[in-house]
């Protein structure tokens, strides 16, 4: 993961300091999250000749506050401005304990979440700005403290699952909207409005039940920055 970070600060490194920036911006998001997802469970798929059934399927959502913080270069042209963001989420955050009754309990947290983003943008003359916003999200994904509730005896592969944890990885595009409005001193405040379509996330635990989910993630966020 380190190498990972190592590879995009790097990649970023040189594209920041392209001849035609500006200006350097930095800040901090105060943001809402909305996390829906669908998903399905299919038992007996290591034991069925014929792949397993779909016997449940289900959606829910977790909505969570969250902090990040990111550094733009933007570039101002002749009618419209061009920025080069990377937005990353410090900590860990917790979005949902999964009570599952008689079926699988755990804790789901995300970690080590980053958006590159490119973000054009149209300043008008009372110094508010419109803006538009294209990335791409990535983020590992932690679901602990798994505790199957119950067993079967129907089915072949049905008993209790012998795994304790899963990492997965969050990604996918992200793009949405937003304004700003310029300050004394080359401070800016935002509000914004992304939406990120997550890729399918497949799991199969030890006794061959294959998990599937598929989530989209609306955030709101208030952003104060300062362009140097």
């Amino acid at each position: 993961m380190i190498k990972k970070l190592l590879v995009s600060a790097s990649a970023f490194g040189l594209l920041a300091n392209v001849a035609l920036a500006d200006s350097t911006n930095v800040g901090i998001n105060l943001s809402y999250g909305k996390l829906d997802a669908t998903g399905t469970e299919q038992t007996d798929s290591a034991g069925s000749d014929t792949g397993g059934s779909v016997v449940s399927s289900g959606s829910g959502d977790a909505k969570f506050p969250f902090g990040s913080i990111f550094l733009e270069r933007e570039v101002n042209l002749t009618s419209f401005n061009v920025a080069l963001g990377l937005d990353y989420v410090p900590m860990s955050r917790e979005v949902d304990k999964l009570t599952g009754g008689t079926g699988t309990d755990a804790t789901v947290k995300v970690k080590n979440v980053k958006n590159i983003y490119f973000q054009p943008s149209k300043t008008f003359d009372n110094g508010v700005s419109l803006f538009a916003r294209v990335g791409y999200l990535h983020g590992d994904l932690n679901v602990s403290d798994l505790t199957r509730q119950s067993s079967g005896v129907s089915q072949t592969n049905d008993n209790a699952s012998t795994d304790s944890s899963a990492n997965k990885t969050l990604k996918g595009p992200a793009y949405g909207l937003g304004l700003e409005k310029k300050m004394d001193g080359g401070l800016f405040v935002r509000v914004s409005y992304t939406k990120t379509d997550l890729d399918k996330i497949e799991y199969t635990n030890s006794n061959g039940k294959k998990l599937t989910a598929d989530a989209d993630l609306d955030t709101l966020s208030i952003s104060i920055g300062k362009k140097f």
